[in-house]
């Protein structure tokens, strides 16, 4: 009997022992992948931190809010790991490396900070240096054309130099200083323009070098990431050490007392898979680093490992034309499914091309191409690739209303091509250049280096400030036609400039630019007066388009409020139209200004409504008198149900809550018929009424 009683205490207490190492077991396998994820938002970290580095370098205006963003999210998981579970005696490795790593970390960091100063004075210098040499021509009649030939090689060169880092040009841009000081001016004013042209090329010789030697510093300095690829490693290896200690114990745990109850052997069991699935995770662990959860294929991450692997690297970046617009319209869902359908699509094309390539995905719509050599098949190979993608219909399976449905989709997509390291910072910059020029797709080259970009804006800068100076800021208005009546109701009023060859220039290529410089709010004011001196003796509506920059504009919110007060009469006719496709941030300063205007008695309309940025509680705050639907819908709602429904869902929110509809981009018979069937109040298009500057305009009969 006292062996029986002896047997039932050590089965309770193997019971008891067991459970409560089952529990540690699980929190261990809890803390180590969470640590190990904590490791791996560091590695991730810091690829970011680079990039964004290099981007700032590049970039003519950067925000450092995520460069540092990204070195606060690195300094509070260090702070964490320090103070969680390398603490314990297993990981002592692990957290001198996490102290090593530490160390150099805060050199980056530093580095970073002298980085901010110094690419700052160099941007500051290589934007004002040019904007010197305009002077010259309106200091002199007579202009020396070798002194005018020198300082725009200086000009030239300090672009190259800037935007290359071929510290090369260094020397000639020296060469040329000690020229330039050479030259004397009788003229004191030529003289003033010489000194000071001189005095700012000195301060970016002098502070170059820094820079760069900075910059090299950050984006070669490997022995942070070298530590923190050790540090992984070791950690993996005491984990597995820690784990044997664990898996050794629960051997002799079995050995112990398998013969005392079945219960106690089915915990030991129990034990022994949660010990397997540890592993299991660890290797699921590994494998998750580089593969993307989504479709399956190698991740970011996957690629900047692999990448060094090649020695003559063909690198294919595709994107997807207005991704977004495909998630508003059929939802996440469907988006997440296209993607995963166009990853296979992709890999499942260059299989069948017999192209041995790595295919990865990048993040978001970004799809990522890598294979040796071929260089001379590129193009035959990225045009067949596109005009397939572009040629096949994606069937996505979603449900509407409990029933499941087919969604047939065709696709547009956008290709950067590289040839060059690294890869994908080089692809992506041509990729946006391929955007932005409305093409399909393009090999980067050092031709299409970001000193013509900025050339480009200078010569667009130029022609608005023509413009400015010149009385070339036009007005267009395009009529906005009563759907019961058929008639003109209003017009919309649209900004153009005119070139020094007389060209008219649309906003689509001023404005973005405009933006950037202190010429936008001249025109926004120059587009208000206008349109109010040319409607303020009629009794015709008009509308004026306003930015989100423009109404959180103290001065130009002021000139709309004084002239709303002066003008009365006009402010009744007056519809100010907000552009609801813009990323507004300040939604407070936003129902401010619309409240004020209100109680000014003009009316406000919300703009390309359905574009993506559309937000049904900010109409609830807004109160506009009137919703512009975009066009993107309105050109599909012939032969589009989905279409049809969300702007029939539009039309009757807006009826509910008395707001008019206008439909835009009305550029057919076909589209003008439906619109008014769906009860829409106005119209407006290309099919009724292109912008012109002229436009009837009714007197007023006092």
């Amino acid at each position: 009997m006292k062996k029986l009683y002896l047997v039932i205490l050590l089965a309770i207490a193997a019971t008891v022992g067991l459970i409560i190492f089952n529990q540690f077991t699980k929190q261990f396998i809890e803390v180590s992948s969470r640590t190990l994820d904590k490791i791996k938002d560091m590695e991730k970290g810091e690829y970011k931190i680079d990039s964004n580095v290099l981007k700032s370098s590049f970039y003519l205006y950067y925000n450092y809010d995520r460069i540092y963003s990204s070195v606060k999210e690195i300094e509070n998981d260090i702070k964490e790991l320090k103070s969680s579970h390398l603490n314990n005696n297993f990981h002592t490795g692990s957290l001198q490396l996490l102290k090593e790593y530490e160390k150099e970390f805060k050199k980056k960091v530093d580095a970073i900070h002298r980085f901010e100063t110094l690419n700052s004075l160099i941007k500051n210098s290589q934007t004002y240096i040019p904007s010197l040499a305009l002077r010259y021509f309106k200091l002199t009649d007579k202009p020396d054309i070798r002194y005018f030939l020198l300082i725009n090689r200086v000009i030239s060169t300090v672009f190259i130099l800037k935007n290359s880092l071929d510290r090369s040009f260094l020397d000639e841009l020296r060469d040329d200083l000690k020229t330039l000081k050479t030259y004397r001016f009788k003229d004191s004013k030529i003289q003033n323009f010489h000194d000071v042209f001189i005095s700012h090329l000195n301060v970016f010789i002098n502070n170059f070098p820094v820079y760069y030697d900075t910059l090299t510093f950050i984006l070669e300095k490997n022995r942070d990431k070298k530590i923190l690829n050790d540090l992984k490693n070791r950690f993996i290896q005491e984990t597995n050490e820690e784990s044997k200690v664990i898996t050794t114990f629960s051997v002799l745990s079995t050995g112990m007392f398998l013969g005392v109850l079945g219960y106690l052997a089915y915990l030991l069991i129990k034990l022994e898979m949660n010990n397997r699935l540890l592993k299991a995770l660890q290797r699921n662990l590994e494998q998750k680093m580089v593969t993307d959860e989504l479709t399956g294929l190698p991740n970011r991450k996957a690629f900047f490992l692999r990448e060094g692997k090649y020695t003559e690297p063909t690198f294919i970046l595709v994107n997807i034309d207005n991704f977004k617009h495909i998630n508003d319209l059929y939802g996440s869902e469907s988006g997440d499914r296209l993607l995963v359908q166009l990853g296979m699509f992709i890999k499942e094309f260059f299989q069948k091309e017999k192209i041995n390539a790595e295919v990865f995905r990048l993040g978001a719509d970004d799809f990522g191409v890598i294979y040796e050599n071929l260089r001379e098949r590129t193009i035959q190979i990225v045009e067949k690739l596109i005009r397939n993608i572009e040629n096949h219909l994606f069937v996505i399976k979603t449900s509407d209303k409990g029933k499941e449905i087919d969604i047939e989709l065709s696709i547009n997509v956008s290709v950067g091509v590289s040839y060059e390291k690294p890869l994908l910072e080089k692809a992506d910059m041509v990729l946006k250049y391929v955007k932005k020029r409305r093409e399909k797709y393009m090999i980067y080259s050092e031709d299409l280096n970001l000193a013509k970009i900025i050339e480009d804006n200078l010569k667009i800068l130029s022609i608005i400030k023509y413009a400015i100076n010149n009385n070339q800021i036009k007005l267009f208005y395009q009529p906005i036609f009563d759907n019961k009546t058929g008639k003109i109701a209003k017009y919309e009023c649209l900004v153009r400039i005119i070139d020094q060859s007389g060209n008219i220039i649309s906003p689509m290529f001023f404005l973005p630019i405009a933006k950037e410089s202190k010429y936008y709010n001249i025109i926004t004011k120059t587009v208000i007066e206008k349109a109010f001196e040319r409607f303020k003796k009629t009794d015709v509506e008009f509308s004026i388009n306003l930015s989100s920059e423009d109404m959180t504009d103290e001065e130009i919110v002021s000139y709309i409020y004084e002239l709303l007060e002066k003008e009365p009469d006009v402010a009744r006719r007056l519809t100010f139209e907000i552009l609801e496709s813009e990323s507004i941030k300040n939604y407070e300063t936003i129902y401010t200004f619309v409240k004020n205007i209100k109680n000014l008695n003009a009316k406000i309309a919300i703009d390309d409504f359905g574009s993506g940025y559309s937000n049904y509680s900010h109409i609830v705050n807004l109160e506009p008198d009137y919703i512009k639907i975009d066009g993107s819908l309105i050109k599909q709602l012939p032969h589009d149900l989905y279409v049809q429904i969300i702007v029939s869902t539009i039309v009757d929110f807006s009826k509910k809550l008395g707001i008019r509809t206008i439909a835009e981009y009305v550029y057919n018979e076909d589209v003008y018929q439906m619109v008014i069937s769906m009860g829409i109040d106005y119209s407006q298009g290309y099919y009724l009424g292109k912008p012109s500057e002229r436009c009837c305009i009714k007197q007023n009969s006092s």
